[in-house]
């Protein structure tokens, strides 16, 4: 049973209709699900408008409890109350104002039913704003959950103590994460399952008491976790702060009051320090994770998704790497987006087969053999006749799809009415240690392509990684595919002809990861071959013909400048601006009088 756990303060009756109403629908298809409210605003409605709501949802058949009297509580210790009464092996923490998608519950509930025993948390995603910590795309591990929507292992919230009661709201869940953590417990983030989540009202907003709140707990969290040369930097970064302009009014004050609450809770936080073997806080600033770019892309809800979404043809040439194969195949299992087809092309060796079996039952995946090996760009062609789908984008076999990577692409082209999009993406320096099982140390991670499309910076050097680029089948269709001679640089040749007549769009969200050895000998081996590929690879681009007009030419022109200067300002630009400005244009004018009257 998962008793569903929610806490109000002074709720928004369609907010708490809407999420009643998920519950009972989730409950309804099978989801075993009961609730618990408690009112941090007053006793429980005895009637009025949220009573009404609770009766309606009871006499619709869903299990309902509902507490409160206790003053206001917080979160944190709001959820402690209802966990006090609850019997129930898991529990789902929701703000009041989190709503879940249709399916949603139930596809948590699917990864939640039958996970390790050692897997205490199933964090869903938020959107329109996805919350842009870092996690693993294949095992879904992440460094902490967000308390917003959460699915717990009620067990292990209980060993642990449950939410922390000094915390009264933002950055309790870093808290019971991290506790959980060094419990020797997991965490895991379920991109799948999703709730609608308005917790910006716009995007970059900044909300002062998250801001004051904040810091804080970060003080509070580095004398619980980490050492007095933390809590140094803590302390000095807040009052560096508070030197700088207010970004709202009282800031300063704020950031003062929260030094000093620290500073009385220090001893009670210092004298309860956590940590285990292998667990280790991370503090970035007043954060707690490797963030991916991003932040604010807005997702649109599914139920405002056209209906009609098309089949995205994943493409994965492989050879001699079943274990990364199989973490591949897991992350786009993970896709938000669906339907979705796999074509994998395995060139030369065998191992591939028995992998792709192994997800016949979850993926849509067809498997091919090309047997003498006939090189990676062959393998690419055959995947790409054999694909299906409307759009298709490449993903080798030791590289990684986030989540929302085909479902960010797919929302960018169509918005942009576009033929090809591509994302943000981490280059992943990567010590291997033993390629059998996967295990490796990823040793930095460098986030590429840092620019917008241009033909000409394309046609210069390759900024697209192969897998951070979907595109359409039609560009296949007219321009073929990879040119089978060559061994490297065969995608910058692809995008190239692909881009001759089509835009691409790039969107600044961190989707894929893709790895480069860490070794130097490797490094200075795979350069080598890549410096030998460039020369062949522009020698081809001197046989390729395009069409073009004037405008096509001066964009081409726009986007030499814009590429090779750090600020630009264009002619027109220049000429806008006298023209608003009387003194300029009077300036102008006399520059060209005297111009005229000494040439």
């Amino acid at each position: 049973m998962i008793d569903v756990l929610v806490v109000v303060f002074h709720p928004d009756t369609t907010q708490l209709k809407a999420l009643l109403d998920s519950v009972l629908q989730a409950n309804q298809a099978g989801v075993p699900l009961a609730m618990r409210v408690w009112h941090n605003d007053g006793d429980a409605p005895v009637s009025g408008e949220v009573y009404a709501l609770y009766r309606d949802i009871q006499q619709r058949g869903l299990s309902l409890t509902i507490g409160g009297g206790e003053g206001n509580l917080g979160f944190g210790s709001g959820i402690n109350r209802l966990l006090k009464d609850s019997t129930a092996d898991y529990v789902l923490a929701l703000n009041q104002d989190a709503i879940p998608e249709d399916g949603a519950l139930a596809e948590l509930w699917k990864y939640a039913a039958g996970d390790d025993a050692k897997v205490a948390a199933w964090e869903m995603r938020q959107i329109p704003f996805e919350h842009p910590k870092n996690y693993d795309p294949v095992s879904l591990d992440t460094e902490w959950v967000s308390g917003a929507a959460v699915l717990l292992r009620a067990s292990a919230m209980r060993e642990v103590g449950g939410f922390e009661p000094r915390i009264f709201m933002y950055g309790e869940d870093v808290d019971l994460s991290w506790r959980l953590r060094c419990a020797g417990y997991r965490l895991r983030y379920v991109a799948r399952a999703a709730v609608v989540h308005h917790t910006y009202s716009k995007a970059h907003e900044v909300k002062p008491l998250q801001a004051l709140g904040s810091i804080y707990v970060n003080l509070c969290l580095r004398a619980r976790y980490a050492g007095r040369r933390q809590i140094a930097q803590g302390l000095s970064m807040a009052f560096a702060e508070m030197m700088l302009p207010e970004s709202f009014p009282g800031r300063r004050l704020g950031i003062a009051k929260a030094i000093l609450r620290f500073m009385r809770n220090y001893s009670y936080f210092w004298a309860s320090h956590k940590g285990a073997p292998g667990f280790e806080p991370r503090f970035a600033g007043w954060g707690y994770e490797v963030r991916r770019d991003g932040a604010f892309h807005s997702f649109v809800p599914r139920d405002q998704q056209p209906k009609d979404l098309p089949v995205i043809s994943v493409l994965i040439r492989t050879h001699k790497r079943a274990a990364f194969l199989r973490q591949a195949l897991t992350s786009v299992l993970h896709q938000t987006h669906r339907p979705i087809e796999v074509v994998v092309v395995e060139d030369g060796s065998d191992e591939g087969q028995a992998v792709c079996n192994e997800f016949a039952d979850r993926l849509d995946v067809r498997y091919f053999r090309i047997t003498p090996g006939r090189g990676r760009s062959v393998a690419g062609n055959r995947a790409l006749q054999e694909a299906r789908g409307e759009w298709m984008c490449f993903l080798d076999d030791d590289d990684l799809f986030f989540a929302d990577h085909l479902e960010v692409l797919l929302q960018t082209v169509r918005e942009a009415q576009l033929k090809g999009a591509f994302a943000l993406s981490w280059r992943t320096t990567t010590q291997v240690i033993d390629a059998s099982i996967p295990t490796y140390n990823e040793v930095r991670l460098d986030s590429v392509p840092d620019e917008p499309f241009s033909r000409v910076t394309l046609w210069h050097h390759n900024f697209m990684p192969i897998q951070a680029v979907l595109f359409h089948r039609s560009l296949f269709e007219r321009y073929g595919g990879f040119a089978e001679d060559m061994h490297q640089l065969e995608d910058w040749n692809l995008w190239t002809r692909y881009t001759m007549q089509d835009d691409f769009v790039q969107v600044r969200k961190t989707t894929s990861k893709y790895r480069v050895p860490a070794e130097v000998s490797h490094t200075l081996e795979r350069q080598g071959k890549l410096d030998d590929a460039y020369k062949d690879a522009v020698a081809r681009q001197g046989q390729m013909k395009f069409n073009a007009d004037p405008a096509f030419v001066r964009k081409l022109a726009e986007d030499y400048v814009r590429s090779n200067a750090l600020i630009h300002v264009g002619r027109d630009q220049v000429r806008a601006r006298f023209a608003s400005s009387p003194m300029l244009a009077r300036l102008a004018t006399l520059r060209h009088v005297l111009r005229r009257r000494f040439s």
